[in-house]
């Protein structure tokens, strides 16, 4: 299951609370009292719990199945066993005809319509204790214990609102969601530029046209504006230089000293003033296509696209969401390894590389985005979306915030 082989797709918690910092403080008879079939059934209908990675079944775990070095590797099971909500209606229907039928009446009263909306909820939920209408889906959760980090292996919404409790409930830890607001609030902090990202407002790479919207308003504690910002600066970068950025050298893990940025496959353009709507284009270099840069022409900048990484002979390719800081698809360099174990442990430290990478480019972002020649870049970049033409200046970042940036001519 899960991030043991083929592409892998993920979102990023931060742990805190006095859960285990160590491998050594793990307490499998936390994680025992949390195994799937243990817990009760919500008032939703959903059970879940923890499982082995191994299979659906394995509810045995112990350290052998689920340590891979410094992380701990488990799957969420989550089994939807309520009745559809169409079934439940259709149960409705029938009680409330076979009541009519019996009463020789044109239209029940509210108190005969209750009891057949009654007696259909109950049939269905009978039905759905007796195992008729589960739904099984798994979720794989990857514990950074080292680097109180984790990873969930689903992007969408019920896989994530049940981890935050099941994990709050084993670890006795809290989860937060690492997105652009969260890890752009870290690194100011650690830069001393956090008051000016609580006055940012989203930068526009054309002046607001009349009768622009969102472009104007947004939620004051929210700065996933950063997001698609991070990407025009990347793509302004890798048009109009080497290909090769510096990333923010932060945190446990050592970072490379450059890394090769290319766009391929796909690029999702979102108008910043809701006027002109969104552009999702397909092709080998996206960012060199004339819609895309029409896009930037009309005050579109990119959210979501695909990225290649390369950096000391290593090489991520992946879908990234840059305003929720999420990867989708992501294709590890391959591992030449019999031993399963050692494989995963590899793809493990793999990905956890990968993610620390975007984080240090983001880093980097953040340090022109808050530094005091943003102002320069940022004119040189709407000049680069108007002429298609590289700007004349050289750029580099201040050595007090970060390495120094190189763009090439």
């Amino acid at each position: 299951m899960g991030f043991a082989s083929g592409g892998i797709s993920f979102r990023r918690y931060l742990v805190s609370g006095p859960g285990p910092q160590t491998m050594e403080e793990v307490s499998y008879d936390s994680i025992r009292e949390q195994v799937f079939g243990t817990g009760a059934l919500m008032p939703d209908g959903i059970e879940v719990g923890w499982i082995a990675p191994s299979h659906l079944f394995d509810t045995v775990i112990d350290e052998g199945k689920v340590e891979v070095g410094r992380f701990l590797h488990l799957v969420m099971r989550l089994d939807r066993t309520a009745a559809p909500a169409a079934v439940i209606r259709s149960y409705r229907q029938i009680e409330e005809a076979a009541a009519l039928e019996a009463s020789g009446k044109e239209k029940l009263s509210a108190d005969e319509r209750r009891l057949a909306k009654d007696a259909a909820e109950s049939r269905a939920r009978k039905e759905a204790q007796s195992g008729r209408y589960r739904r099984i889906s798994t979720h794989s959760v990857l514990f950074d214990v080292e680097h109180q980090v984790v990873y969930l292996g689903s992007l969408g919404n019920t896989g994530h609102d049940r981890l935050l409790k099941l994990f709050s409930d084993t670890f006795k830890s809290t989860l937060s969601p690492l997105d652009v607001t969260e890890l752009a609030d870290r690194i100011t902090q650690e830069t001393g530029k956090h008051r000016s990202l609580e006055d940012a407002t989203p930068f526009h790479l054309i002046n607001s046209p009349a009768g622009g919207g969102g472009g104007s308003s947004f939620d004051g504690a929210d700065r996933s504006f950063l997001g698609k910002e991070f990407l025009s600066w990347l793509w302004y970068l890798t048009d109009n230089g080497d290909g090769f950025v510096e990333p923010r050298q932060s945190g446990r893990s050592t970072l490379p000293t450059q890394v090769a940025v290319l766009f391929d496959r796909i690029i999702q353009l979102d108008c910043d003033f809701e006027l002109s709507g969104r552009d999702i284009l397909y092709s080998e270099q996206p960012t060199t296509s004339p819609e895309a840069r029409a896009g930037l022409r009309m005050g579109k900048q990119p959210t979501r696209a695909g990225l290649t990484l390369a950096a000391d002979g290593e090489q991520f390719s992946m879908v990234f969401d840059a305003q929720k800081m999420q990867v989708s698809g992501l294709k590890l360099p391959e591992i030449d390894e019999p031993d399963a174990l050692v494989c995963l442990e590899e793809r493990c430290l793999m990905m956890a590389r990968c993610s620390a990478i975007l984080d240090g480019l983001f880093g980097c972002f953040v340090s022109e985005r808050f530094g005091e020649k943003h102002g320069q870049l940022a004119n040189q970049m709407r000049e680069w979306v108007q002429t298609g033409r590289p700007a004349p200046q050289m750029v580099e970042t201040d050595e007090a915030e970060s390495n120094p940036l190189r763009i090439a001519r």
